[in-house]
């Protein structure tokens, strides 16, 4: 993964220096944060990335439950509880079993999953229900998970042994999947759902799907390294952060994650998260009303050009731009179809769809550029789970490091507490 800031961020060697200063101790408390095996503190997910005992107890359970016969996990969650694995499974399409994601409350979505499940089910063949809810009473996820279940017996007089929990120890949750003789696997009660992907969350449906999740791990474990490093010339995570703090401060309400790969559309929207709930504050660290944050949106390019590009560039100058690109490795050579036609756009003659693609990312860029607007880029090596795994992690490092400097707590999220309340009270 390569990043780029000094030309285009509006921030100056010296002010990424002074942003290491100020983060050098925090930065020191994420390297032992990485090492916690107990996982006793909210940083701890760092950990997640190099936990081998972890991996063994997944992949046993994997073992367990692959078969012929398993032809899609239905993966029950909302928010970091699925939004990590979507985003993986999305930019990387593996060919193994088929993933669906319940998240909201949709009639439609439920009525055909249960039509789905009688049909494979019809066919001799079977599927499993992954429930997943860190605290355990998520009502979207608790509602979708007892329709889904209850179509599931109706089917499978053996239906247990199509079922996995994965929840924090102890949860109301915990404790129906034990009582009920249903395997579980451990959310750590200190590591928050959107800094999950790396646990049993992301990586159990993951590896059924047929993604290489010690590679996945590898590549998160590779860059973080880099983004705990003190040496500001070499840690992205802190010359990212230290861009948008900048533009935060001079006047940037929005973070605009421009994909130029349609495949990380779903990986934009994980970010959307990550950012939405852990610098979206009421409060500052001291307790303060600041009312802290910026907001995150996603586009992709070309398809955005075409919706959102005048705004960006006529619009008012209150965003910032982390540009994200892959090294894609096949190309499809664009066809002579006749003259007349060939004609209408001859710059594309004798091009391929790389190269029309590489000169619109270019032209993009330059118009930013020439605007004067700030922005940074990611370069990827491709779609891989090595690469998508470097991703995940320096992002999330980078929003640690980010409300680090922001002065707010990255892992709350009081606020989101208040709807949960009131539609418990609605619904009794």
């Amino acid at each position: 993964m390569q990043f780029s800031y000094k030309e285009t961020s509006h921030i100056t060697k010296r002010d990424v220096d002074k942003a290491q200063h100020g983060l050098a101790l925090y930065l020191d408390d994420l390297k032992v944060a990485s090492l916690d095996s107990s996982y006793s503190s909210n940083e701890s997910s760092l950990h997640l990335p190099n936990d081998d005992a972890l991996q063994i107890q997944i992949e046993r359970l994997v073992r367990e439950k692959k078969s012929k016969k398993l032809k899609e996990v239905m993966v029950v969650g909302i928010g970091g509880s699925n939004l990590g694995t979507w985003a993986v499974y999305e930019a990387l399409r593996p060919s193994g079993v088929l993933l669906s994601f319940f998240d909201t409350a949709h009639v439609r979505t439920l009525k055909e999953a249960c039509a789905r499940m009688r049909a494979i089910y019809r066919n001799g063949g079977e599927v499993l229900i992954n429930i997943i809810s860190k605290s355990g009473t998520t009502s979207e996820s608790v509602m979708n998970s007892r329709v889904l279940v209850d179509c599931l017996k109706s089917l499978d007089k053996n239906w247990r042994d199509s079922v996995v929990v994965t929840t924090e120890p102890l949860s109301k949750l915990d404790n129906w999947a034990a009582a009920q003789s249903i395997p579980r696997l451990p959310n750590p009660a200190h590591v928050g759902g959107r800094w999950s992907v790396f646990s049993s969350v992301g990586l159990f449906p993951l590896a059924l799907a047929g993604v290489d999740i010690k590679a996945l791990r590898r590549g998160a474990a590779s860059i973080q390294k880099r983004c705990l490093s003190h040496q500001a010339d070499e840690n992205p995570a802190l010359q990212s952060a230290a861009a948008i703090h900048h533009a935060i401060k001079k006047g940037a309400s929005m973070h605009n994650l421009f994909v130029f790969d349609a495949d990380l559309e779903r990986v934009g929207k994980w970010y959307r998260q990550l950012v939405g709930e852990s610098l979206g504050k009421e409060h500052d660290l001291s307790g303060r009303i600041v009312h802290a944050g910026i907001t995150p949106f996603v586009t992709v390019g070309s398809t955005d050009l075409h919706s959102l590009f005048q705004l960006l560039i006529g619009g008012p100058i209150d965003k910032f731009t982390t540009f994200v690109r892959t090294r894609t490795k096949g190309d499809v050579s664009i066809p002579h179809l006749d003259d007349q036609f060939d004609a209408i756009v001859p710059e594309l003659n004798k091009k391929s769809v790389k190269e029309v693609m590489a000169a619109i990312y270019q032209g993009t860029v330059r118009s930013f550029s020439e605007r004067g607007l700030p922005f940074v880029e990611v370069e990827l090596e491709g779609l891989s789970e090595e690469s998508v795994g470097k991703f995940l992690q320096f992002k999330m490092v980078e929003t640690m490091l980010l409300a680090r400097l922001m002065q707010v707590n990255a892992f709350d999220q009081p606020n989101v507490e208040e709807y949960k309340a009131i539609t418990r009270e609605l619904l009794k």
